[in-house]
């Protein structure tokens, strides 16, 4: 009966030692509903200014839903000003509170969409609408008079339907849309070689 229950338990403690899971592999989940009491006060949250966008051109496929973020601030796409066709390449997404308030943003791994036009102005890569996000949970804040990267983007100089862009002039176009609040980046000129 004894040698029953040292086997027993030895199962069982090589069993739990490959069922741990720790804080790091457990996937991000959305923030707890307001209803739920807080065990530390929250970040004091960002207020939206009212609906008056500043837009795109019209034909623009970012979403432009929410309202644009009430406190100063500049977003730019950090990044190579070139690439070659096939070649993908990474542009960051930056805000610089200019504001005396932090900006706090409790936002999701894909909140930043971009699009690319070409020299005339037509969206040559539209936002995909098709693309696969995880539902992680990233915490962007921001002091005063602070720059923070918010998410990268890339591009590998194709058109939305994979072929390769002939060489020339194009702008990136990209939008934060995420946390209630929309941020606008300055357009950002690449130009793509041979």
């Amino acid at each position: 009966m004894t040698l029953r229950i040292l086997l027993t338990a030895a199962v069982l403690t090589s069993s739990l030692a490959q069922a741990q899971t720790t804080i790091f592999t457990i996937p991000a989940l959305p923030p707890k509903s307001s209803a739920a009491t807080p065990t530390t006060p929250a970040p004091t949250p960002t207020t939206p200014a009212p609906a008056t966008p500043t837009t795109p051109a019209s034909g623009s496929t970012l979403p432009m839903t929410n309202p644009m973020l009430g406190t100063a601030h500049s977003a730019n796409l950090n990044g190579p000003g070139s690439l070659r066709v096939g070649q993908a390449t990474t542009w960051t997404f930056t805000l610089t509170n200019q504001g005396e308030q932090a900006i706090n943003l409790q936002h999701g791994a894909c909140d930043v969409r971009f699009e690319v036009l070409d020299a005339a102005g037509k969206v040559v890569r539209a936002n995909p609408t098709n693309t696969v996000c995880t539902m992680q949970l990233v915490i962007t804040d921001v002091a005063p008079g602070e720059t923070m990267d918010v998410q990268d983007i890339r591009w590998d100089g194709r058109d939305s339907a994979g072929k390769a862009l002939p060489a020339g002039e194009y702008t990136i176009r990209a939008v934060f849309s995420g946390a209630g609040v929309r941020i606008m980046a300055e357009e950002f000129p690449v130009t793509i070689e041979n």
